[in-house]
C-alpha cells in the first residue's frame, strides 16, 4: 500500500507565487479602470462646463453650474434676471465649507413675503423704491446635460476668483453669462486611489483644460480682469 505523498515546500512557494501574481494583475486592472473612470468624468465634466457656457451665449440666459460636493453630483441651472459677480470676496462660514445659497434664497423669500403682508394701501404707496432682486436660479431640462452622479471619483474642491478658500464641503457655483464669458475657477477630481485631475476654466473664452495631477491655480489666478463685475445687493 502507497503512503499519501504530502505537499513539498517548494509546491507551496510556487502556489503562493501564483496567487501573487494573478493578485498582482487585478489590483492593477482595478486601478486601470478606476483611473479610465475618472479621467472619463472629469472630460464630462469639462463638457458640462463647455456647453453651459454655450447655452449662454446662444439663449441670452444667465447660467451656473451647481456643484454639489458632498453629494458628488453637478447639474445646470438658469436664471432669466440679470445677474453680476461681486467685486468683494464671498462671505463663508471658513474651513473649506460653502456659504449655504439654498438658505439665503429661502431667507429672501420669507422676507419679501413678510413684507407684502404687512404693506398694504398707502403705507405700501409711502414706501420707497425696492431693492433690486436677487437674481433666482432654477434647474433646466436638458437631455444633453441631466443632473450627473459621479461614479468612480469626487469632486474634491472648487476654486473661483471671488472665494476666499478652495471650498471643500457644500455647493460650490460656477456662472456663465451670456456675454460670453464664465469665472476663472480650477476644480480638482480625484478617484479613489488617489489620482487627481485638474480642470482650468478660463473666464473669456470658456475653454477647459484637463490635466493629469494636483495642479495649483496658475500665476495671476485672482487678477480683476473679468468682465460684468460690480456690487449688487444680497
Amino acid at each position: 500500500m502507497k503512503r499519501a505523498r504530502g505537499v513539498t515546500l517548494i509546491e507551496i512557494m510556487v502556489v503562493v507565487m501564483i496567487i501573487g501574481v494573478v493578485l498582482g494583475a487585478v489590483i492593477v486592472t482595478a486601478r486601470s479602470s478606476n483611473r479610465a473612470s475618472a479621467r472619463g468624468n472629469a472630460g464630462k465634466l469639462a463638457a458640462a462646463i463647455r456647453y453651459t457656457y454655450d447655452r449662454a451665449v446662444t439663449t441670452g440666459g444667465y447660467y451656473r453650474m451647481v456643484l454639489d460636493i458632498n453629494g458628488n453630483k453637478y447639474w445646470a441651472e438658469r436664471s432669466d434676471d440679470r445677474f453680476y459677480l461681486v467685486r468683494d470676496k464671498e462671505e463663508s462660514p471658513g474651513r473649506g465649507r460653502a456659504p449655504d445659497e439654498d438658505a439665503k434664497e429661502r431667507k429672501l423669500r420669507e422676507e419679501e413675503e413678510r413684507g407684502k403682508l404687512q404693506l398694504s394701501g398707502l403705507a405700501a404707496q409711502l414706501q420707497p423704491p425696492p431693492a433690486p432682486r436677487r437674481a433666482r436660479f432654477q434647474a433646466f431640462v436638458d437631455s444633453t446635460l441631466p443632473k450627473i452622479d459621479l461614479k468612480g471619483c469626487r469632486v474634491r474642491d472648487v476654486l473661483t476668483r471671488r472665494q476666499r478658500e478652495p471650498y471643500t464641503e457644500g455647493k460650490a457655483y460656477l456662472y456663465f453669462f451670456p456675454d460670453g464669458h464664465t469665472e476663472r475657477a480650477v476644480i480638482h477630481l480625484e478617484d479613489t486611489d488617489g489620482d487627481v485631475y485638474t480642470l482650468l476654466i478660463h473666464p473669456l473664452t470658456g475653454r477647459v483644460e484637463l490635466k493629469s495631477g494636483d495642479l495649483a491655480p496658475p500665476r495671476g489666478f485672482y487678477d480683476t480682469d473679468e468682465v460684468g463685475e460690480r456690487e449688487v445687493p444680497r
